[in-house]
């Protein structure tokens, strides 16, 4: 033990000498005194310490003070409730009758059916007769009566609608200074029957599938007197009508087609009459064809359609007639001004039954053409305020072909007329504006004025070049309704200075200045009864609508009204 202990002691002298021997010589080594703390031993155990702390309660005295408060209350005015049911009551079935000077019985009758989700159906029929007679010309007496019965049956897509119509005109062909003449004399009468249908789905708004309606019509017109002055002969006309309108929207383009074929036959004359002079048969078929695209940009405000309108008239020389169709329009100021500019035509037929409506004092025995028409027309409409709108434009038109009628003096002395048919260029000017307020007010105020150049004819005969139209219309606390209207038509032409020349006069040619005014007032006791009075041609203007043909002059029709 001693041995390990000397070994140890000499091992470590040597160490401690050999790094002696390595150090720096200018290091220093001192002695120094480290004292260290002397550690000591808690006595005493751990324990928890559990103390509650009495926390000191604190009161504060309170000062009470009353402030003095006053209660003030506004009176609320008394608001006005009126009370009515969800849906009004409806009566379907209206009556109006009445008489008036010239012994001019008047009957008209309205039914329709109630509310209903699945199918509406109505008639109105109305009956309109004069006994009176024109001074110093032929009897004048006339009745007309008319009646229509539509329906419309409603299913889960789909909507068919239906109607019907027929007329009844007897009148006279009065053209003739002479008050002496047998009552029945020059006397005709025609009638009408015309039934419609039509086919379509229904869609949404935004739907884009396609939209489809198919139309079908077919119309009857004839006279039921033979005319005497061509050896008992009358005319008759079948008229048939198909076709389909298609349209199909996508993203901001409709695509559409209009297609359609119309048969008309016109008959004059017996098939053993022995003058064939009087013998007529004309067909004038078309078949028409119309595709289109509109397109919306600028966040709809420009509207653009272009395409082609097609017709093949079947009974003229030239059976191809394509017209151009290119429309703009842009909304300025979200609506309040739209400039529009537009290039269209189309295609009229003309048929017997509708150039007797416009004339019923024609010859039966006449030529039917169809009117082509293209037309270039631009001008700007809109709003001036939430009651007032405008429209004014400009507008030149090329009809080929277009009826005119002059008085005929081969089978009759002037009081017939003939229909020809001229090339006639229109340039035109015109306007219209409107003024409503609510339903009590309305002011209509429509003005034309048209240029007419003739191929053949010295004039456009009865056209007028001056055509303005004034209306309007008052309800004074919903008892009290009052309809006016004036018709101004002026600078027409007449053919008297061909047929009745005379170099003297240098107005020959001038026709009658057309200036018609009418005032309808009506007062209503309750929502089924009312009362009726009607002044028409207050100035009491025996103006010429066709040359010999004086209009009656002041007339008053008075009547009521029962709904039930």
């Amino acid at each position: 033990m001693i041995n390990y202990i000397k070994i140890v002691t000499v091992f470590m002298v040597g160490l401690t000498s050999t790094l002696s021997f390595s150090q720096d010589e200018e290091h220093i080594i001192s002695n120094a005194i480290r004292e260290i703390s002397p550690s000591y031993r808690i006595t005493e155990n751990p324990q928890i310490i559990d103390t509650v702390v009495k926390i000191p309660q604190f009161t504060y005295p309170l000062l009470s003070r009353n402030m003095k408060t006053s209660i003030q209350t506004e009176e609320i005015e008394a608001s006005k409730i009126k009370i009515i049911n969800k849906l009004d009551k409806l009566y379907p079935g209206y009556i109006k009758i009445g008489l008036g000077t010239n012994i001019m019985p008047l009957g008209e009758l309205y039914y329709n059916s109630t509310r209903n989700r699945k199918h509406s159906y109505g008639i109105h029929a109305k009956h309109l007769s004069a006994f009176g007679k024109v001074k110093d010309y032929a009897p004048s007496q006339f009745d007309q009566t008319k009646a229509k019965v539509f329906s419309n049956y409603y299913l889960s897509k789909h909507i068919i609608k239906s109607e019907v119509n027929w007329l009844n005109h007897g009148y006279h062909y009065y053209g003739i200074k002479n008050d002496s003449l047998p009552k029945d004399s020059l006397r005709n009468r025609v009638g009408a029957y015309q039934g419609k249908v039509s086919f379509s789905n229904l869609l949404r708004k935004d739907s884009a599938k396609l939209a489809y309606t198919i139309n079908a019509d077919y119309g009857y017109f004839h006279e039921f007197l033979k005319d005497s002055a061509t050896l008992s002969t009358n005319g008759r006309e079948n008229n048939f009508g198909i076709g389909t309108n298609l349209s199909y929207k996508h993203e901001l383009n409709v695509f559409a087609v209009d297609l359609d074929f119309r048969f008309n036959s016109f008959k004059f004359g017996e098939s053993d009459t022995t003058l064939l002079a009087y013998q007529k048969e004309e067909k004038n078929h078309i078949i028409h064809f119309r595709p289109t695209i509109s397109s919306y940009r600028l966040d709809d405000k420009l509207k653009i359609e272009l395409g082609l309108d097609v017709n093949f008239d079947l009974s003229a020389n030239t059976v191809f007639k394509p017209l151009i169709v290119a429309n703009l329009k842009y909304s300025l100021l979200d609506g309040m001004f739209i400039p529009y500019l537009g290039v269209n035509g189309n295609l009229k037929q003309n048929t017997f039954h509708s150039l007797n409506r416009a004339n019923p004092f024609i010859n039966s025995a006449i030529d039917l053409k169809n009117t082509k028409e293209f037309k270039i027309q631009g001008g700007i409409k809109g709003t001036l305020s939430k009651t007032i709108s405008f429209d004014v434009h400009v507008h030149s038109t090329k009809l080929t072909d277009m009826a005119l009628f002059i008085n005929d003096t081969i089978f009759s002395d002037q009081y017939k007329f003939n229909v020809l048919y001229d090339d006639v260029n229109v340039f035109g000017i015109g306007g219209s504006i409107t003024y409503q307020n609510k339903e009590k007010l309305k002011i209509d105020a429509i003005i034309d004025y048209n240029s007419y150049s003739t191929l053949n004819q010295k004039y456009a005969w009865y056209l007028p070049q001056l055509d303005f139209t004034l209306r309007g219309s008052y309800n004074i606390y919903d008892k009290i309704y009052a309809k006016l209207d004036f018709t101004l038509k002026g600078a027409r032409k007449s053919p008297n200075g061909i047929l009745n020349p005379d170099p003297t006069n240098e107005t020959q040619f001038e026709a009658d200045l057309i200036a018609d005014a009418n005032l309808h007032l009506e007062y209503r006791y309750n929502k089924r009864i009312s009362a009726f009075l009607q002044f028409n041609n207050i100035a009491n203007q025996k103006y010429h609508r066709w040359m010999n043909y004086p209009v009656y002059g002041f007339q008053l029709l008075g009547g009521v009204t029962f709904g039930f």
